[in-house]
């Protein structure tokens, strides 16, 4: 494999029945006459006997359902979960080796650790914030604050480049892998997984194993299908 991108095209590949469409926001979704109907911002619409709802638990209030979701699922998403961390991918100047520092909750990075040598050419690290208001970055490509941040774990580090995204500013997203504040794991993950109508629900904040995680999501995705299949298959169209 050579990464995510690999397998998402995998996956594209096999799905010869699917009609992918990038870039279509959802602003409705409408149950009626033994159908759903989803309903683009650009006018267009979808209509299917069932649909999947695969999206994040913190932006579900972002669309119109008709009937509307249930209480529980509507509270959790005005609750959100605490997953605000910032994971950037960040080249610095010459081999660094392999390294891996943590730090305090107070350091505006928690723990940088190297993702692949280039020897002269530079090494790629990870660093992830817990809490990214601490960065003294104005955006992701604010390399001078990113140095600044790193420092204290690796004095003299000299930033030349940083790859990511504001996943908790995001409107699509609104928070990045999702981490339960006490009393969600047992007050709303049942109901995230919980059809209504023809709504079946999915997604990596609702897992069942490696919940926050792409295994997440894979294997959400994967039993969600395998529910659809028997719905339809016991003549419920």
């Amino acid at each position: 494999m050579k990464g995510t991108r690999e397998l998402i095209d995998g996956i594209a590949g096999q799905a010869t029945l699917a009609d992918i469409r990038l870039n279509s926001h959802v602003t409705r979704v409408v149950q009626s006459d033994g159908e759903v109907r989803v309903e683009l911002a650009d006018g267009d619409t979808i209509t299917a006997p069932t649909a999947v709802i695969a999206l994040p638990m913190n932006v579900l209030n972002s669309v119109e359902f008709e009937p509307r979701l249930s209480d529980t699922k509507r509270r959790a998403a005005d609750e959100r979960h605490a997953g605000a961390g910032r994971k950037s991918i960040v080249k610095v100047k010459g081999d660094i080796g392999n390294v891996s520092v943590l730090a305090p909750e107070a350091y505006a990075v928690n723990w940088v650790v190297t993702y692949a040598q280039g020897g002269p050419e530079g090494t790629w690290v990870v660093a992830f914030s817990s809490n990214p208001d601490r960065l003294p970055m104005s955006a992701f490509d604010d390399t001078a604050g990113m140095q600044e941040a790193l420092q204290p774990l690796l004095p003299g580090v000299e930033v030349e480049s940083i790859v990511g995204w504001d996943w908790s500013n995001d409107p699509l997203s609104l928070g990045t892998w999702c981490i339960y504040r006490p009393g969600q794991l047992a007050g709303i993950l049942p109901d995230l997984r919980t059809t209504e109508g023809r709504l079946f629900f999915a997604g990596a904040d609702s897992a069942i194993g490696w919940r926050s995680f792409i295994d997440g999501a894979i294997q959400s995705g994967y039993h969600t299908a395998r529910h659809i299949d028997d719905y339809l298959n016991n003549g419920s169209r």
